[in-house]
């Protein structure tokens, strides 16, 4: 077990690439960010620790401040990863304007002493499996149009298998105009059990509303932004 490593489930963050870079203060992503694929990658974050909670470490502040609420410095080091990896990453995920790669692996990975490398390629490997899906494609079919919530969680239930309650979440942005639109999905899964995403027996129930998208919202497009 990795040090801290008593969490009890991880969050997988996708990306729907054009809501991401609209970001909620305007645009977010560099003028270098690709035009597809329009699923990325945000990342893999650990649940608060047991320690953390023991000490009654609020849940919002772990979210926060991640790694750092235990010793700022472990965070300093910028992970070395290999070109073939770094070119995978950058292809999938956010072009932020620090690399979101670098924020990622501090904040959620650096104090659980998890090794770049196999990090990163877990993280990528479970978004491969995500856009094999039908309920993916159907997703980029969508772009341009709204839809309903409950018609996205059944897509997707179809390829998972009936899941637990809040175990796929989903963040909104919200255009100029007010419109919310699709900007990433979240999933709840079990430490022991990411090799089996995207069965439902991956999965595990989130204690935690996090869901902030209305009951139909925006697939937006690239043109859109």
């Amino acid at each position: 077990m990795p040090k801290h490593g008593d969490f009890g489930h991880y969050t997988f963050a996708l990306t729907w690439q054009p809501g991401f870079c609209s970001g909620p203060n305007g645009k977010s992503c560099t003028d270098s960010q690709p035009l597809t694929p329009l699923i990325g990658l945000h990342g893999l974050w650990a649940s608060r620790p047991s320690d953390l909670i023991q000490a009654k470490l609020p849940v919002t502040t772990w979210w926060q401040k991640g790694c750092s609420v235990y010793n700022a410095s472990t965070t300093a080091a910028t992970p070395q990863l290999d070109t073939n990896l770094s070119a995978i990453l950058a292809s999938v995920m956010p072009h932020t304007r620090t690399p979101l790669w670098v924020h990622e692996y501090q904040k959620h990975a650096s104090c659980f002493g998890m090794q770049a490398t196999q990090f990163f390629t877990t993280a990528a490997t479970l978004r491969n499996r995500f856009v094999a899906l039908p309920s993916a494609q159907a997703l980029i079919n969508s772009a341009g149009h709204e839809i309903e919530k409950t018609t996205l969680n059944q897509l997707i239930e179809r390829d998972t298998g009936t899941l637990p309650e809040r175990a796929v979440q989903f963040q909104c942005n919200k255009t100029a105009q007010g419109q919310s639109i699709l900007s990433q999905i979240w999933f709840t899964l079990k430490i022991d059990s990411l090799s089996k995403f995207p069965r439902a027996e991956a999965f595990i129930k989130n204690a935690h509303e996090q869901d902030n998208c209305p009951t139909r919202f925006l697939i937006p497009q690239w043109s859109a932004q």
